[in-house]
């Protein structure tokens, strides 16, 4: 410790006493001014800082604490502090350099209102009488205060944030949820309502008049005297409106009702109907004014029945035109033979001998192929016209009973109704006639051989090769 410090540390331990010789010099404000510097221990060589800490110890340890308390509060407070050193400061430099006279407590600074409970302020005023190192403490402790709040606004916009995702978070879990028990909740509440509104004993007489339709379990032929019954099939799947066997029973319905009219549709063209319980009546005889044209339901089978009814019928209307032709063309042959003499007998033996060659040669060909578009591009056999122009070739004989077989056949399949088809000579291979059978209608069925009786058409599942 300097040797200023101890004399001054030694003065202040002495009772502070006041010159009476002194007083009697000095005014009344004088005197009491002197005798309150003397209360508070000030010394001759006290600076005037040191005179003004000494005289306002109290409120400068009130001021600290009550600084420091506001520093944690609030900075702006704290900065009060060093406004007010600063302030003490250049008041006292002021007046060092405008006057050697001692102050008053007036001349120097208001005191101010602080309180008694700081402590901390005396000793850096007092061991130190340079105060840049409180100011320097507290810019530190400022500092160190500014820190702490950025770090703690972070902190809480960080969390801020944080809580906002996951509030976001769980607003999409149960907004998801919610949707999810709505369309479950939904479709439970539909498959409910269409569970309860179906009778079961409704369904059940449903199937019984539905099956009653048809000949067989397969349901590929329908009984012509059900048809009647089709409204009262129809009342029937009304009353299945809104459950869940209603889509089966309409999809069941509608297919029947188009079987149905298309039956009908075909025997209309007849005179008395030509199917009756799927099977075709090839005695029907279609009407003068019949139109057909092709009709498919989805049944195979009775799909394949129509088109042989249809197939009968065009057949018909085409035998009738070439009747009334050969009609005509026989009525002026019968009044050529009238008006012929006795004088041809002699040429009879050699018309008998051409009629055998006939019967042997020329067969029962069907129905003309004029105006049908025929299907020759499907047959198994090249077309040959130079064997087709040798007529009088023997390899177009048919063996005896062959073309007979293979007619029945066919008409027993369904393929032709009695002499409706078509027959045409087309190739000669190896010595054999070929012949292609069409409907009459000119679709193509199958390729024969004239003399061994074998046949193949295009179908699936048929012999790949011919017999040659």
């Amino acid at each position: 410790m300097s040797k200023k410090r101890r004399n001054r540390h030694k003065k202040e331990g002495q009772e502070p006493q006041f010159d009476f010789d002194e007083a009697k010099e000095l005014t009344v404000g004088q005197a009491i001014r002197k005798n309150e510097e003397v209360e508070a221990g000030v010394l001759p060589e006290d600076s005037i800082l040191d005179k003004y800490v000494k005289q306002h110890k109290d409120e400068i340890e009130a001021d600290k604490f009550a600084t420091r308390q506001y520093k944690k509060e609030e900075l702006v407070e704290t900065q009060s502090l060093d406004d007010l050193i600063q302030e003490m400061r250049e008041a006292v430099e002021e007046s060092e350099a405008s006057s050697e006279e001692v102050p008053s407590s007036e001349d120097i600074l208001p005191p101010l209102p602080l309180d008694d409970e700081g402590q901390g302020l005396d000793p850096l005023l007092l061991e130190d009488e340079n105060p840049t190192e409180m100011t320097e403490e507290v810019e530190e402790e400022q500092n160190l205060s500014r820190l702490e709040q950025e770090d703690s606004d972070k902190k809480s916009k960080k969390g801020f944030v944080l809580t906002a995702l996951a509030l976001v978070s769980v607003i999409i879990c149960v907004s998801a949820y919610y949707v999810y028990r709505q369309v479950n909740r939904s479709t439970k509440e539909i498959e409910t309502s269409q569970s309860t509104t179906a009778n079961q004993s409704d369904v059940d007489d449903f199937n019984t008049l539905y099956d009653a339709f048809y000949t067989d379990s397969n349901k590929t032929a329908l009984k012509n005297s059900q048809f009647d019954k089709l409204s009262q099939l129809k009342t029937l799947l009304d009353k299945l409106e809104g459950s869940r066997e209603h889509t089966l029973a309409k999809s069941k319905y509608d297919s029947l009702a188009t079987q149905i009219k298309a039956i009908q549709d075909v025997n209309a063209q007849f005179e008395k109907p030509a199917i009756v319980d799927g099977v075709l009546d090839t005695n029907a005889k279609a009407k003068s004014d019949a139109k057909f044209t092709d009709i498919k339901t989805g049944n195979t089978e009775l799909d394949k029945v129509l088109d042989k009814a249809i197939s009968l019928g065009k057949s018909q209307q085409t035998s009738t035109s070439s009747s009334s032709s050969s009609e005509t063309s026989s009525s002026s042959s019968s009044q050529a033979s009238s008006n012929t003499t006795s004088e041809t007998s002699p040429s009879s033996s050699n018309a008998a001998s051409n009629e055998t060659r006939s019967s042997r040669s020329e067969v029962n060909m069907g129905v003309s192929s004029a105006g049908v578009a025929v299907q020759r591009s499907a047959s198994r056999v090249p077309y040959n016209q130079s064997a087709i122009d040798d007529s009088s070739n023997s390899a177009w004989d048919f063996a005896d009973g062959v073309l007979e077989q293979i007619l029945a056949t066919s008409r027993s399949r369904g393929y032709i109704t009695g002499d409706q088809y078509i027959l045409e000579r087309v190739n000669i291979v190896n010595g054999n006639g070929y012949y292609n059978l069409y409907k009459p209608d000119g679709t193509y069925l199958f390729t024969l051989n004239c003399k061994t009786g074998y046949f193949v058409g295009n179908g699936a599942g048929h012999a790949d090769d011919l017999d040659y």
